[in-house]
């Protein structure tokens, strides 16, 4: 009972703080670096890492496609450096997202958009010994949540999405005592939480040595060192699920078109400047010119690879932009700038 209240509350608390869907820094790849000699090694993993978030396959022919082209990784590198992250040296590397863009096009690679997909994982565990929990990031009761945890963060960095694991909070959870009673566990997830693929599975310790899983996948490891096949069956699913999603947010860069734009609430030269970014920042735009001005609305034709549904997924998912209202027929689209 307890275990469940405090998943429920986790669910209720952490799905206030993700309604976004933007992944910032999309163009900016941090890859862990030991000492200034492996520098190159570094840049050719940042590279691939770019890849396969910009075109949101995990294969590396689209890599080689880049490369047999004639195109050199250190081109499509704005700077890189090295940053300490807890006490661990990293390589950031910024590339060149217009490049990136055309090279794409030219070879006819789609691409994703900043919008990327949530992943919902609930993972109960239950060891046999310990009350049964729900896998978060602020606790580690296991090797397994460990492993678990590593790979969710290696791959949303690495493929550019969200996945996501509930979060606790201190409200008291005598307060959620009523929602076993009055709403199917289902139901809270889907009313609270904004997912787009949500992945339960439960591991269940059977036996000395047997382990049961169960939900979306299903196995049963008669083996002590039940952690390595587990977590093989865990990322080819996972991999599955994220290769479909991702497919669906594809951009056909083939496609361009112009749209008109209007951008309100530019109260300063400053919001301007901050909103213009924000606009040359997606990646379906390809060149933007001013119309007019008008009091603190800013009206812009918009060039931009793909189509307009394509383009309003983009925007409307973007932290800094709000779509007031949207007009295919004439290929218009009505924006406030968020502060």
């Amino acid at each position: 009972m307890r275990f469940l209240k405090h998943t429920l509350l986790s669910l209720i608390i952490f799905s206030n703080a993700c309604f976004g869907k933007e992944f910032e820094k999309l163009f900016v790849v941090l890859v862990p670096i030991d000492s200034v000699s492996q520098i190159e090694k570094s840049i050719n993993n940042s590279f691939n890492t770019m890849i396969y978030r910009l075109s949101g396959s995990d294969s590396p022919s689209n890599i080689w496609k880049i490369i047999n082209a004639g195109n050199a990784r250190k081109n499509f590198i704005k700077s890189y450096s090295i940053k300490n992250i807890n006490n661990k040296s990293y390589l950031e590397v910024n590339f060149e997202k217009d490049l990136l863009i055309e090279v794409f096009n030219e070879l006819a690679i789609p691409i994703l958009s900043n919008s990327r997909p949530i992943i919902l994982f609930l993972i109960e565990i239950d060891s046999g010994t310990e009350e049964p929990y729900y896998l978060t990031n602020f606790q580690n009761n296991s090797v397994l949540d460990e492993s678990l945890k590593k790979y969710l963060k290696s791959e949303s960095t690495s493929r550019g999405i969200f996945l996501e694991l509930p979060e606790p909070d201190l409200i008291d959870v005598n307060q959620l005592t009523n929602y076993e009673r009055l709403i199917d566990y289902e139901d809270i997830i889907n009313e609270k939480y904004i997912f787009d693929e949500l992945i339960k599975i439960n591991v269940s310790k059977i036996g000395i040595d047997e382990w049961s899983i169960t939900g979306d996948i299903n196995m049963t490891i008669d083996d002590k060192d039940y952690i390595d096949p587990l977590m093989e069956k865990f990322n080819e699913h996972t991999n599955i699920i994220i290769n479909k999603i991702l497919k669906k947010n594809l951009i056909n860069t083939s496609k361009k078109g112009t749209i008109n734009i209007s951008v309100s609430n530019i109260g300063s030269f400053q919001d301007y400047e901050k909103s213009l970014k924000v606009l040359k920042n997606l990646v379906g735009y390809k060149d933007i010119d001013i119309s007019r001005f008008y009091i603190d609305t800013v009206f812009y034709r918009l060039g931009i690879y793909g189509d307009f549904d394509s383009i309003v997924k983009e925007i409307s998912e973007s932290n800094f932009l709000e779509i007031t209202s949207q007009y295919k027929d004439r290929s218009e689209i009505n924006i406030i700038f968020v502060r």
